[in-house]
């Protein structure tokens, strides 16, 4: 029992250390695996069996958008025309900054109905 105790202190202090590196190489999931000489096939599953983690791993990731979206508003309150015009094609879309049409094409739910007609009606 203490062994297995032991074991999972382990995994938690190597997944705590891959958390750190990940955060530290920028979201970089093969650069924080290097750092911390632990497989790519270890953090997805550790990833698809370990909620608490998927969950850390993904707060890493929005973290970094946080730090990115801080470093475009701090550019549009410089006045940089560019990083204005970004932000307005993609949170301003609502207000008509938009480019291009989406269209959201639902599936037909209703069959189509296709008849049989007498061979004189058919046109050749």
């Amino acid at each position: 029992m203490a062994e297995t105790i032991n074991t999972l202190n382990k995994r938690t202090l190597k997944k705590e250390t891959f958390l750190a590196a990940l955060l530290n190489s920028d979201g970089n999931i093969s650069k924080a695996c290097g750092q911390t000489n632990i497989s790519r096939t270890t953090i997805y599953d550790w990833i698809k069996k370990d909620d608490k983690f998927q969950e850390k791993v993904s707060y890493v990731n929005e973290e970094l958008l946080d730090m990115a979206e801080d470093q475009l508003l701090k550019m549009i309150r410089k006045g940089n025309l560019t990083a204005t015009i970004f932000y307005l094609k993609t949170k301003g879309q609502s207000r008509g900054y938009i480019e291009k049409q989406y269209v959201h094409q639902t599936q037909m739910m209703t069959p189509i109905k296709i008849f049989d007609m007498p061979d004189e009606v058919v046109i050749r």
